[in-house]
């Protein structure tokens, strides 16, 4: 029987259990603090700077942990990042952030998780792990084609989360690491070809590779001789690359962007509170003040709009409904066609008798195109509806999932991506609410031969949170990616016109003598929009997101070669074992 334990033993071991779960505590605390801090890299903190190395405290507890701790570090991390990011979300209901970033968190997890994986069996060869823990230590002879490889597997690996975040469970592409980028013109343009996807690489490749870099410099060594850090020089000339080949496609662009047709857009931005059931008095208020503005567009000394353009649901009530409000507002709206004889684009509701059963009425979220004489020629429906916003998942199963979200009614999906003609020449595909962060809404119009995009948004369900900014710089890469110029058109702030390569070139007002998009209050304006008269379709409208493809199959290929290396580790390990085993039997 062993001597039963002395006080002082007792005393010692609970001291140095105490010490190691407050140390894991304070480390908790700090990579919630890292994570809170990165989300600064978006709007309106906007520290986009940061985003080229606010990662390194998510690698590095990869490169450090085992995976158990790397996982509990990585969510702690991801959550706190996430919950910063999507806080405006409180405004709907307080809890809505709490929930959704539960799931959110998963995405960089899964990111982090795949460090320790990589570096164990990519970055050091199966001898020198059968030497033990000090030895790995040790190792600086990393082989450098597998450092760069490692690092590009690892940005491939986070594109390809960012995609499946933009459609599982119908999507949300919101705040990608590119969107902290959306002022930085130089390095946004390679989008064209790659998506918005292809900055988020470049952005995670820098992280990386500076955190190797890092980790070579001040990690102990017996080896004093000087490494280059290869893979921090090659993301350096790829990032290099990138803005060269950016600039290059601007050059190439220009005399693209100089034929154009010369296009005046008649902004209106009510600056009204959000009201999902508003009552005929507050639609009557939002009517007159949408017709007031849009009046003003017309005074004597202005600049005649070839269209105006009404934010989306500017009143609150249906265009087409037989009540008596919406009577008068069609009145209001045809005098002003009459008058003025220039087309109109409302974003309103509209209604439409289903084709399969007529006692059913369809309620869809339009764009309509209304002209003199002519009344509706054109309208589009927002294809991309929100869960919980505009339509409740299975509510025609469960109606009590209705009653318990609010929802008075589901809207219908629209059924094309159609232009609007807005005069000859001009085809707008538009964008309602915030399916301008949906990539393949854009796609999508510009395939079907849009030459201009049309945002009609309504944020004013967020007053007093990032998300419009937030909105905003998610939206301006559907630009690039299309090199189609975007004419936007708020309830509440940001209308503004962004032309091909991503550059703010007008909006309601200016600050220092440049647009100021960001700008909140009551206002109209006729905004010069140069609209390509023969835009060459882009790579990305062509063909997608091939680059996803291409990140995905180097992860894959990335992750067999690790897969060898750990069989190869096994065997020798096993080999081992058996040869001791004979060795202690003999």
């Amino acid at each position: 029987m062993g001597t039963p334990d002395s006080l002082e033993q007792r005393e010692g071991r609970r001291l140095a259990f105490a010490s190691g779960r407050l140390r894991i505590i304070l480390e908790l605390l700090l990579m919630a603090l890292c994570g809170w801090l990165y989300a600064g890299i978006f709007e309106e903190v906007s520290f986009s700077f940061l985003a080229w190395f606010g990662l390194l405290p998510l690698f590095a507890a990869g490169i450090f942990y085992r995976p158990k701790r790397v996982l509990l570090y990585a969510y702690v991390w991801s959550y706190a990042w996430s919950l910063t990011s999507f806080f405006w979300l409180r405004e709907i209901m307080v809890f809505i952030p709490f929930v959704l970033c539960l799931l959110l968190a998963v995405f960089p997890t899964l990111w982090a998780l795949a460090v320790p994986f990589l570096c164990k069996n990519l970055l050091y060869p199966a001898d020198v792990r059968l030497k033990g823990a000090e030895e790995i230590r040790e190792f600086r002879q990393f082989n450098p084609f597998l450092e760069i490889l490692f690092c590009l597997a690892l940005a491939s690996w986070w594109c390809v989360l960012e995609w499946t975040k933009s459609w599982l469970f119908t999507g949300l592409p919101w705040n990608y690491l590119a969107a902290s980028q959306w002022k930085n013109i130089g390095v946004i343009q390679i989008c064209e070809y790659t998506g918005v996807y292809g900055v988020s690489f470049l952005i995670v490749m820098i992280n990386v590779s500076v955190g190797l870099a890092l980790r070579s410099m001040f990690l102990p060594s017996k080896e004093r001789r000087y490494r280059r850090p290869y893979p921090a020089m090659f993301a350096c000339a790829l990032l290099l690359l990138s803005m060269t080949f950016g600039a290059v496609l601007l050059k190439q662009r220009r005399a693209e962007f100089r034929d154009s047709i010369p296009f005046r857009a008649g902004i209106v931005q009510p600056n009204l509170s959000q009201r999902r059931n508003a009552s005929a008095e507050k639609a009557l208020e939002a009517l007159e003040v949408c017709a007031g503005l849009s009046k003003s567009l017309f005074l004597e000394g202005k600049e005649k709009p070839d269209v105006v353009i009404w934010p989306e649901t500017a009143v609150p009530y249906s265009y087409n409904a037989m009540s008596e409000f919406s009577s008068r507002y069609r009145m209001e709206v045809l005098s002003m066609l009459l008058k003025y004889q220039v087309p109109f684009v409302l974003g309103t509701i509209f209604l439409e008798q289903n084709a399969v059963d007529p006692a059913k009425v369809d309620i869809y979220n339009s764009a309509l195109l209304l002209k003199p004489g002519r009344g509706i020629v054109g309208r589009y429906s927002k294809e991309h509806i929100v869960p919980f916003g505009e339509y409740v998942p299975y509510s025609e199963t469960f109606p009590w999932l209705a009653k318990a979200t609010g929802m008075g009614r589901n809207l219908t999906r629209g059924k094309q991506f159609n232009s609007l003609e807005l005069a000859p020449d001009v085809r707008a595909g538009v964008s309602i609410c915030y399916e301008d962060v949906y990539a393949y809404v854009s796609r999508n119009h510009a395939r079907n031969g849009a030459n201009v995009l049309l945002v009609i948004t309504n944020d004013a369900w967020y007053p007093d949170s990032f998300e419009p900014a937030q909105h905003f710089a998610n939206s301006i890469f559907r630009t690039v990616e299309t090199r189609l110029p975007m004419i936007r058109c708020g309830n509440l702030d940001y209308s503004a016109v962004i032309l091909q390569n991503g550059q703010v070139s007008a909006a309601l007002m200016e600050r220092d003598r440049r647009p100021d998009p960001s700008w909140r209050g009551r206002g109209s304006a006729t905004l010069n929009v140069p609209v390509p008269r023969d835009p060459k379709p882009t790579f990305y409208t062509l063909y997608g997101d091939v680059f996803i493809g291409f990140c995905g199959a180097l992860f894959l290929f990335t992750l067999a070669v690790a897969a060898l290396n750990w069989k190869s580790y096994k065997m020798l390990l096993n080999a081992g074992l058996k040869q001791a085993e004979t060795g202690d039997t003999q």
